[in-house]
């Protein structure tokens, strides 16, 4: 009676560490590492920006982070003219 009662201890625990090692190998893909949730309301000054980058399309509201030469990092609205201008003007410099 008493080998009866592993095998379906040992089953169920097996089944229980292959799901857990299944969800840990696979936790970054459910969503977005960084999203916006808010945007900055001033211009950025396009000598301090260092480069930017398109927030995921998973996120609630697109979004562009622009990396400062400080290595902050500032959200911003793409559909702002201004925004749009600061991207075009890095397109065309080279990347320090």
């Amino acid at each position: 009676m008493m080998t009866m009662m592993k095998n379906p201890v040992i089953l169920v625990t097996c089944a229980l560490l292959f799901s857990s090692l299944a969800v840990l190998a696979h936790q970054g893909s459910f969503g977005p590492n960084e999203c916006c949730f808010q945007f900055i309301s001033s211009r950025l000054r396009t000598d301090r920006v260092l480069r930017y980058e398109y927030t995921d399309k998973r996120c609630s509201m697109d979004g562009v982070f622009f990396t400062m030469k400080s290595g902050a990092q500032m959200c911003a609205d793409p559909s702002l003219l201004w925004v749009k201008n600061l991207i075009k003007a890095k397109e065309r410099l080279p990347s320090k």
